[in-house]
C-alpha cells in the first residue's frame, strides 16, 4: 500500500462510527501496512473490531494525546443540543479527532465530520471514512454543480441534527496561514439552505450555530504551513504529509472550549450573513482561549521587534529555519519571523473586533 494511503487510513479510524454493513479488518491487504504501523507506536489493535471507536479510534487518539501533548483542557457548555460546531481549523486530523475524543471522555455522542473530498483519494480509504460518519466536500466544482452539491450537504446536515446528531465543520475552507480566525459568510449561507435560509436570511439558523475553538500551544506543521505560503505550490502529497505531521509532532498543551449558541438576531439581507459570520468569530474571541505564544506573536506583529518572543519560540523558529533551508531561497530571519507570529497569533477579523 502507498504511504498516501496509509496515512488516509488512519486518519479515518479518527471519525467517529456508524453502522455500516461493511466489515473491516486489519488482515485485509490494504490494511496490514496500518497494522505495522499501529504496532510501532505500541498499539496492538483488534484485527477485525466489534465497534471501530472503541477499538480502534479511541485508543489511537489516547496514544497521540500522551505522547504528542502536555494534556488536554476542555471547557464545554452545559447543555448539548443538537446541531453544527462551528470550529477554528489549524490541524487537518487534530482539530476534529481531539474535538471528539474530549466529547467521548465527557460523555458525549460524537459528531460527523465535513471533510474535504481531496482527504480520501482512495475508494477503500473513502469507504472507510464514510463507515465513520464523514461527510465529503469536493471543493473543486464550481457553477451548478457546485450549487448542486451545497443543497445536498445542506439537506444531509439538516437531516442528521433534526435526527438528534452534532456536525463538526471548520469555520473556512482550509487551515488557516495567517492566524486570524475568520468564518467565511458562504459557509453559512450553505447551511442554511435546508433550513429556508434563501427566504428567512441568517435567522434560518436560529439555535444551530455553537462556536468552537481549539487551541495548540505548538503547531507541528507550522513549518509546512510558511513553506507553502512562501512558495505558492501545493501538491496532492502536501495534506497527506501534514495529517501524519499534525498526528505525531509534539503539540504542548491543547485547549478545547465551545461558546454558547451564537444568536442569529441580524438583518435579513446579504449583510446579515456577514453580521452572522462576525459574531461567530467574536464569540470565539471572547472564549479567552489561547495558545502560549499568541499574545507575543500578535505584539511581535504589531512593533515588527521580534527580540522580545520567548526563548522557547525563537528556539522552535530555528528548528523551523532548518526545516525549510532548502526552500527559503534568499528569505531573511526577519520575514520568516513574521511568517511564524502569523501563525501562532489567534487573532480576528477587524469587523468582529467592532462588533456589538
Amino acid at each position: 500500500m502507498e504511504a498516501g494511503g496509509l496515512r488516509l487510513c488512519v486518519f479515518a479510524f479518527l471519525c467517529p462510527p456508524m453502522a455500516s454493513h461493511k466489515k473491516f479488518s486489519l488482515e485485509d491487504g490494504a490494511m496490514s501496512s496500518v497494522q505495522k504501523f499501529l504496532s510501532e507506536k505500541g498499539l496492538d489493535l483488534p484485527l477485525e473490531p466489534s465497534d471501530i471507536q472503541e477499538d480502534w479510534s479511541l485508543p489511537f487518539m489516547r496514544w497521540v494525546v500522551q505522547h504528542t501533548t502536555s494534556g488536554m483542557e476542555c471547557q464545554f457548555q452545559e447543555d448539548d443540543p443538537p446541531g453544527i460546531r462551528i470550529s477554528t481549523h489549524r490541524d487537518i486530523v487534530c482539530d476534529p479527532a481531539l474535538y471528539n475524543l474530549a466529547r467521548v471522555e465527557a460523555g458525549r455522542p460524537t459528531t460527523h465530520i465535513v471533510l474535504g473530498s481531496n482527504l480520501a483519494r482512495l475508494d477503500w480509504v473513502k469507504a472507510l471514512m464514510q463507515a465513520n460518519k464523514a461527510i465529503f466536500i469536493d471543493r473543486s466544482l464550481a457553477g451548478r454543480a457546485a450549487m448542486s452539491q451545497q443543497l445536498k450537504l445542506s439537506r444531509h446536515i439538516a437531516d442528521i441534527i433534526q435526527g438528534g446528531g452534532h456536525v463538526w465543520i471548520a469555520q473556512a475552507p482550509g487551515r488557516t496561514k495567517d492566524g486570524i480566525d475568520q468564518t467565511h459568510h458562504g459557509l453559512l449561507r450553505m447551511l442554511a439552505l435546508a433550513w429556508g435560509g434563501e427566504e428567512q436570511g441568517p435567522a434560518a439558523l436560529k439555535g444551530l450555530l455553537r462556536p468552537l475553538v481549539i487551541r495548540y500551544d505548538v503547531n507541528p506543521c507550522d513549518g509546512l504551513l510558511i513553506r507553502e505560503k512562501v512558495t505558492g505550490e501545493k501538491t496532492k502529497r502536501d495534506d497527506e504529509i501534514s495529517m501524519r505531521t499534525g498526528l505525531e509532532g509534539w503539540k504542548g498543551k491543547v485547549r478545547i472550549a465551545e461558546a454558547p449558541t451564537v444568536s442569529t438576531d441580524v438583518s435579513g439581507d446579504r449583510d446579515g450573513w456577514l453580521q452572522l459570520a462576525a459574531a461567530v468569530d467574536k464569540s470565539i474571541l471572547t472564549l479567552g482561549v489561547s495558545g502560549q505564544w499568541a499574545a507575543s506573536a500578535a505584539s511581535a506583529i504589531q512593533t515588527g521587534n521580534w527580540t522580545p518572543l520567548p526563548d522557547n519560540m525563537h528556539h522552535r523558529a530555528e528548528q523551523v529555519i532548518q526545516q525549510l533551508s532548502t526552500h527559503l531561497g534568499d528569505m531573511d530571519r526577519e520575514t520568516l519571523m513574521r511568517h511564524l507570529c502569523e501563525v501562532y497569533r489567534e487573532g480576528a477579523p477587524k469587523v468582529a473586533l467592532t462588533q456589538n
